[in-house]
């Protein structure tokens, strides 16, 4: 097991554990685990997300690699998938070529380690109970993150490997109000991986989390692990209890069914890749070939040319596109600090200042009001928008989310429009 480790050596340790618990858990559901080069992508079943953890790839074999990996999903398709890196990526244009092939971005996974040996203890709840527990039923208890199998370390894998995995259930009156797992590895990297850690809504602020965080932490160091490991969703609980940041990492993930539908073609990803590198170059040779309204319409992932220029920093290929066709909104310019060019399009078009933007549906008042940018929202309320659209998911308006987030300016200005 590790020992006396640096943090580049935690960071290791810590993918390991990830790959390692992704592993375990195809094979407790009788999945596949395919390798090719330094790709390896973990297959538990339909029902189930694949895994592609910590691909490890050159730039000259990265693009065939992943075509096959695509072409394997493709003839056995998951309900979604997952890559995960450390940073940066190898190779560091990993996330455009995912983009580029149907993947979507995610979320940054934080990690954070702890030394076993200075593990803190708090104060929790009286009457709090903490068990060990690998079989009871958590599925219908409401509102439990990572109940049943939400959660990283599913029951199917507690029953086949329970030297591998330990639950902890938190019960305070007789019912879970908690639960915590902690997945162990062995070799040169290991160590005891924390997963699952979570509390319902109406026993938070307690200790109780801390407490389910320590049982875990507790029984890895009784069974002699000397460091533990995990994805941080929060930072203050962890660092509470001990834990330090290690780095952060990357997600990608694979979560509609258009690379099956609509899979790109091999000049499309090509166009695609050399967007999201700025390679002009590659543009003036593939993107010719293309009309206006071919260049407008969305990649496998549902992102448009231009937001994946965006996104990836190109302001010379997004020029490039706007050249030959391809539409900037608002909200393009603005992100590209093109602040005169976001002017200039709300001059000619004021409807665009009510466009809805991306899976959540919302303006950019809403996103000014998300990003507390001032500037932003000055832009947008100087072109009369409508404050009463409400976004898609949360079924908030753009004031209300100003009023979410605490955007006392932006509140202000919204309120100084409104009675004018």
């Amino acid at each position: 097991m590790l020992q006396n480790a640096t943090p580049a050596q935690l960071e290791l340790a810590a993918a390991d554990n990830h790959r390692q618990l992704f592993i375990v858990e195809a094979m407790s559901l009788k999945g596949e685990v395919q390798s090719a080069g330094g790709l390896t992508w973990i297959y538990a079943g339909p029902r189930n997300n694949a895994s592609v953890p910590f691909p490890a790839l050159s730039k000259d074999d990265a693009g065939p690699l992943l075509d096959g990996m695509m072409a394997w999903f493709r003839s056995h398709p998951p309900k979604g998938a997952g890559c995960w890196s450390l940073d940066p990526p190898q190779p560091a244009d990993l996330g455009v070529r995912l983009l580029a092939r149907g993947f979507q971005t995610g979320w940054t996974p934080c990690w954070m380690a702890l030394r076993l040996d200075s593990l803190r203890q708090y104060p929790s709840p009286a009457g709090l109970e903490i068990r060990p527990d690998n079989h009871t039923d958590t599925s219908l208890v409401n509102n439990l993150p990572y109940a049943g199998n939400d959660g990283a370390v599913p029951p199917s894998l507690m029953e086949a490997f329970p030297e591998r995995a330990q639950r902890f259930l938190a019960f305070l009156d007789g019912k879970i109000v908690g639960q915590s797992c902690v997945f162990f590895t062995k070799g040169a990297y290991g160590t005891a991986g924390i997963y699952n850690v979570g509390v319902v809504p109406g026993a938070r602020q307690q200790g109780i989390g801390k407490a389910v965080l320590h049982a875990a932490c507790q029984h890895a160091a009784d069974k002699g692990w000397h460091y533990a490991v995990l994805n941080a969703t929060g930072l203050r609980m962890y660092e509470q209890a001990g834990f330090k940041w290690i780095s952060n990492g990357h997600t990608w993930w694979l979560n509609n069914q258009n690379y099956l539908t609509d899979p790109p073609s091999p000049a499309r990803v090509l166009l695609a890749e050399a967007t999201g590198l700025g390679n002009i170059a590659a543009l003036d040779n593939i993107g010719k070939q293309y009309s206006a309204n071919e260049l407008n319409t969305p990649l496998a992932n549902g992102m448009t040319l231009m937001e994946l220029a965006v996104h990836c920093h190109q302001p010379r290929a997004a020029e490039w596109l706007s050249q030959h066709g391809a539409t900037c909104t608002v909200l393009d310019a603005w992100n590209l600090g093109w602040q005169d060019r976001a002017k200039a399009l709300l001059e000619s078009q004021p409807e665009e200042v009510n466009r809805r933007y991306t899976y959540l549906q919302y303006t950019i008042l809403h996103i000014a009001a998300e990003r507390n940018d001032i500037p932003l929202a000055m832009l947008a309320l100087s072109y009369n928008p409508n404050l009463d659209i409400r976004d898609k998911i949360y079924h908030g308006t753009a004031p209300g989310w100003a009023e979410h987030f605490g955007r006392t300016e932006i509140i202000r200005l919204i309120k100084e429009k409104s009675s004018t």
